[in-house]
């Protein structure tokens, strides 16, 4: 008898861990003329990745959608990626559009947050497919030895700090 109750406790304490919140990241680039996906977008996406893990989010992605503004193709995607998630069990979907300065943006191999003018997210439930939540953000001026892969992650975790706001 007290095996089963040892066992039943055990699953009740362990299905509590797992039924943490569940969220996907996408990331839509915005870069006029582009089509490639660009590492700055790249290491955005694992920042955002990265911090909803270390919070102990079950976390997961979309593929990184490229804006060549045509509205039709990214209303549909954004239909699939809530399609996609509602499929897979996730809660809430974040979906992040990074702006790029086109002035800045020679290289899209390297990463540098001068490249990014700003940032706004929307967050979907899943289920419903409703906007729960948004917000909008302008990058600052870039600090000597920031305008890197730690400059991105440090934007990034922002994003995501007020974007969490909205998963309940």
């Amino acid at each position: 008898m007290k095996k089963i109750i040892v066992a039943l406790i055990a699953f009740f304490v362990s299905s509590s861990i797992w039924a943490g919140t569940q969220m996907s990241i996408q990331i839509v680039q915005n870069n006029p003329g582009q089509t490639k996906i660009w590492a700055t977008s790249q290491y955005f996406e694992q920042a955002m990745l990265d911090y909803f893990f270390g919070q102990g989010k079950i976390v997961s992605n979309s593929p990184i959608f490229v804006d060549d503004g045509d509205s039709r193709a990214r209303s549909s995607d954004l239909r699939y990626s809530l399609l996609e998630n509602q499929k897979g069990g996730m809660d809430y979907l974040i979906r992040v559009d990074v702006f790029f300065r086109t002035t800045n943006s020679a290289s899209s191999e390297r990463p540098a947050l001068s490249m990014i003018e700003s940032v706004s997210w929307k967050v979907y439930d899943v289920l419903s497919g409703a906007e729960v939540g948004d917000g909008s953000m302008k990058t600052q001026k870039v600090a000597k030895g920031r305008d890197n892969e730690l400059g991105i992650a440090e934007l990034a975790e922002k994003v995501a700090y007020q974007a969490a706001k909205a998963c309940k």
